[in-house]
């Protein structure tokens, strides 16, 4: 696992999932769960998370706003 950082490109509070755009290029889809804090995911936040490939498409996972 990768540990990189990111801008959140977009949100979708419905199904709690979202893109981020990641800083070395290329867009990683996330769910809210992974967010650390309480605050909710709003595009344009700037963020650090890891890059996690073990399942079948890449996905950010311990997501932190910075």
């Amino acid at each position: 696992m990768i540990s990189q950082t990111g801008i959140i490109r977009s949100y979708n509070p419905f199904n709690q999932t979202g893109l981020i755009t990641s800083d070395l290029g290329g867009d990683i889809r996330f769910s809210a769960a992974q967010v650390s804090e309480q605050d909710s995911p709003a595009s344009g936040s700037l963020v650090s998370f890891i890059l996690d490939d073990s399942e079948h498409t890449l996905q950010a996972v311990k997501i932190r706003f910075i």
